[in-house]
């Protein structure tokens, strides 16, 4: 967590991050340990968070749940944001087409976050979680999103990401990584470079966007063998569900859908 963040409401985040992927109740003890925070900071947080109405306290299990009070935050976007709606249909297409790991992400700072990750309940799965920063650099949404950027823009990323490199190795050469930006935009898509992760890669094309908008990028990710035994699925898959997103249009999203399931 940065300096710049408040404590509490960067826990208060974490905490409903963390429920997001759960899908289920959680206990003080399960969520301090998750998010590597003192037992009795989470206790008064999780308290406080009950008194406001944004979790529930089930007493027969000792633990916490999120309200409806979280789930309807966010339900005014569904009707005045023309994109909310079917980019949330067009990943869940995605992560049931390629069953592999699903990520959403946009630019913060110099670093790539993932705004939405879908995982399969099963197998071996990119680990991943919402909310995450990467720097832009060493992960291949946010190479694809680095591509959007002009010259000056590209080279002051790649150094603010070299200096704060904690690893020799996770520094890259600032006159091939902007050869390889030319060829991310000629070729339309990123592929993980420089690993964070051992074992694990990611390939990301940016998502359609209204003028003005941040750009977006959507990854499908996992274990690097299985994904390079199925590149090129996985990529006809993204070019199908992404060309299948219109702002405003699920019908689009629905149809693309179908055909990737072969109806």
């Amino acid at each position: 967590m940065t300096a710049e963040v408040v404590k509490s409401a960067g826990r208060a985040f974490a905490i409903l991050e963390y429920f997001r992927g759960l899908k289920r109740p959680a206990t003080v003890g399960e969520l301090a340990q998750a998010l590597n925070l003192p037992q009795s900071s989470v206790s008064m947080l999780l308290k406080s968070m009950v008194t406001l109405g944004y979790l529930d306290y089930l007493p027969n299990m000792r633990a916490f749940l999120p309200t409806l009070r979280v789930a309807l935050l966010g339900d005014w976007l569904q009707v005045t944001d023309p994109v909310a709606a079917p980019l949330t249909g067009c990943l869940m297409a995605l992560q049931r087409a390629t069953r592999e790991t699903v990520i959403l992400g946009r630019q913060n700072g110099p670093n790539v976050q993932y705004l939405s990750v879908l995982n399969e309940e099963v197998g071996l799965q990119l680990a991943v979680k919402n909310g995450m920063l990467r720097p832009m650099t060493l992960a291949a949404v946010g190479v694809m999103l680095l591509s959007t950027r002009c010259l000056a823009e590209a080279r002051g990323i790649i150094r603010r990401n070299n200096a704060d490199a904690e690893a020799p190795e996770l520094r890259v050469s600032e006159r091939d990584f902007l050869l390889r930006l030319d060829e991310v935009r000629r070729q339309g898509f990123a592929e993980t470079g420089v690993k964070l992760t051992t074992g694990a890669t990611t390939i990301a094309m940016l998502v359609p966007r209204e003028p003005g908008a941040a750009p977006l990028a959507v990854g499908v990710g996992g274990p690097e063998a299985r994904i390079a035994q199925n590149r090129d699925r996985i990529l006809q898959a993204l070019r199908t569900h992404i060309a299948s997103f219109r702002p405003g249009d699920e019908q689009g999203v629905r149809s693309a859908e179908l055909a990737a399931s072969g109806m």
